[in-house]
């Protein structure tokens, strides 16, 4: 039923089982990081629940599986801000619970799929609240974020939670070598560079000197890892220029120490994937204790830069304590 859903099995065989069973939740949160496959899988699921074939839901060829992709169909509905802003306000929530009082178009379920539900400011969150609280029969509602913990408590428990795991090198591979031209050098580098993420891999794809500086980025710590004190200041001085940049590193590295995690503790990475020639040189060098202490302290950058601080002296200190850990 999810066949063009890569990954994520455990997940799709849940919802895949609530649809054969006739035992449809009326509110789903999924969550993961960003690029994920999280809007793709519920679109999937909203296709399962109206395509009109009748033998394999969803076919993907149908009006209404087209409609569905192309994010015009009049019973599924998919909220995000609107253009120019940042966030979704109370006017867009209350607009949607306008429509939900009336009855599906053409199927049996009305679904509302919210793109960055932690972007709803407070006042839309709890004006969606009431809806969560009293479902009429026929809507759905799925909730996408890559922050739940920045929505209500109260939105939370009256979900279905079901969280994304990032994606093993190979399944990201998988997908772009089925659905796109780039050549399978570029796909490995890209898939080896997106910290589990197939929408950043489509970016970084896209984005070579990106990709190319995210190995860098690799090799260059490893050299830390080895005593290469020099590396603690010519890395601070290269992450230091963009908060972003510094961001998408920290989850990209918090990701890849994961993984090498995994590798030390004999556990399989994700979708049984084998490890990469880069992993192994890290594998080689770390031991599981001091593999946690790097995890955390890279946790603690991240939440030290959500303020305005001195992003060079940090990571200096970042990397230093990594480097004193390593010694043990």
């Amino acid at each position: 039923m999810f066949e063009k859903i890569v990954g994520h099995q455990t997940i799709t065989n849940h919802l895949e089982k609530e649809i054969a069973g006739g035992a449809v939740g009326h509110a789903y949160l999924f969550s993961g990081m960003d690029g994920i496959g999280k809007k793709k899988a519920a679109k999937e699921f909203a296709k399962a629940l109206l395509c009109l074939d009748t033998e394999k839901k969803p076919c993907g060829h149908c009006p209404v599986c087209i409609q569905i992709d192309h994010e015009n169909h009049p019973d599924v509905n998919v909220i995000t801000p609107k253009t120019g802003e940042v966030s979704i306000k109370i006017n867009q929530i209350r607009e949607m619970i306008s429509d939900l009082s009336v009855k599906p178009y053409s199927g049996n379920w009305r679904i509302v799929i919210i793109d960055g539900a932690e972007t709803m400011t407070p006042e839309a969150q709890n004006s969606l609240l009431k809806s969560l609280e009293e479902p009429l029969s026929y809507n759905i509602f799925i909730l996408l974020t890559s922050h739940p913990q920045s929505l209500l408590p109260t939105i939370r428990s009256r979900c279905q939670s079901y969280h994304f795991q990032p994606l093993s090198c190979e399944e990201i591979e998988k997908i772009f070598q089925e659905e796109t031209e780039f050549d399978s050098q570029a796909i490995n580098e890209a898939a080896l560079s997106a910290g589990g993420s197939p929408g950043m891999a489509y970016y970084l794809l896209n984005n070579r000197e990106i990709r190319e500086e995210r190995i860098h980025y690799l090799r260059e710590i490893y050299s830390l890892l080895r005593g290469n004190e020099i590396k603690v200041f010519s890395l601070a001085e290269a992450l230091s220029k963009d908060k972003i940049t510094s961001q998408e590193i920290l989850e990209f590295l918090i990701n890849w120490f994961y993984e090498v995690g995994l590798l030390l503790e004999g556990q399989p990475l994700p979708g049984e994937a084998k490890p990469n020639k880069i992993q192994i040189e890290f594998h080689k060098i770390l031991q599981n204790e001091k593999n946690k202490a790097i995890i955390k302290t890279l946790f603690e950058m991240m939440a030290t830069i959500q303020y305005n601080v001195n992003l060079r002296l940090q990571w200096e200190k970042c990397f230093i304590k990594i480097m004193k850990i390593q010694k043990g």
